[in-house]
């Protein structure tokens, strides 16, 4: 196994990474009573049910999803195209516009992916009790950049900074099927001496199942799932990952553990710009 050559020192547990509590990382909504203005907050219900419906909408459909008259509806539509934040349609429908649009990139640049992958890779711990980690593509290969302990440690062995094999781990495997292809072919080609077929064999499985999964192939009795998070330009930007004993880690692709696991990894691709 490649490791880095800071994977030595004694890295930070997940938990001092990051010391904000779970409370302040994922604040809880409390209802607001300072004083606002209702009508901004009424244009943006219009806004995002434009946004859940997802594509060109009448008035009467809008009108429908928020509990609004049609022509209360209308007057904030005309007030929205003004700002160029709604356009219309040749056919009549109402579409997000093109200020929209650029708020949207404004946000994304700046998010940052990395602690977006650590809080959703410590709620995934909190919430299945499973250790958790995320890992980007390095200058050697998948490399863990957080990792949160488990309710039941599984070795300290799997630490920031380690550097994940191709083949035999869950997390090289994810960055094996939807990573670059041009970022992994080369260590495909060298990877443990595995064949074309078995390297084929290996990505078919993984994009079927939506995420890989590994028993005691990298670590005596310990498994492993690992499933691929993507940007806003639909490329695999980091692996969300899952690990524990194999006698009590369930790696069915449809079981509870990889459910969760994927729910996860969708719900961060979308935070993170992804459409797909």
């Amino acid at each position: 196994m490649n490791v880095a050559p800071w994977a030595f020192a004694q890295p930070a547990s997940g938990d001092q990474l990051n010391n904000r509590s779970e409370n302040d990382a994922f604040p809880q909504a409390q209802p607001d009573a300072r004083k606002g203005v209702q009508s901004v907050e009424h244009g943006f219900k219009i806004l995002q049910a434009m946004e859940k419906i997802g594509a060109p909408v009448t008035v009467t459909a809008l009108s429908d999803a928020c509990g609004m008259p049609p022509s209360r509806v209308h007057h904030y539509l005309v007030s929205l195209m003004r700002a160029n934040v709604v356009q219309q349609n040749p056919d009549g429908r109402y579409d997000l516009g093109t200020f929209a649009l650029h708020l949207g990139l404004s946000a994304i640049r700046r998010l940052d992916f990395i602690e977006l992958g650590t809080r959703a890779a410590q709620r995934l711990r909190d919430e299945s009790g499973q250790a958790t980690f995320i890992a980007v593509w390095g200058s050697h290969g998948a490399t863990i950049v957080r990792y949160f302990d488990g309710a039941k440690p599984v070795t300290v062995e799997i630490r920031a900074g380690l550097v994940m094999p191709l083949l035999t781990s869950a997390t090289g495997q994810a960055f094996l099927t939807w990573g670059a292809p041009g970022l992994t072919s080369e260590l495909a080609q060298h990877a443990e001496g595995a064949s074309q077929d078995e390297i084929k064999k290996i990505k078919r499985l993984t994009e079927a199942n939506g995420l890989a999964a590994v028993e005691g192939t990298l670590l005596p009795r310990i498994s492993a799932l690992s499933a691929p998070v993507f940007d806003r330009d639909n490329k695999m930007i980091l692996a969300l990952s899952t690990l524990g004993w194999v006698d009590d880690f369930d790696t069915n692709p449809e079981g509870e553990t990889a459910i969760a696991l994927k729910r996860a990894a969708q719900s961060l691709s979308r935070d993170l710009g992804c459409l797909k």
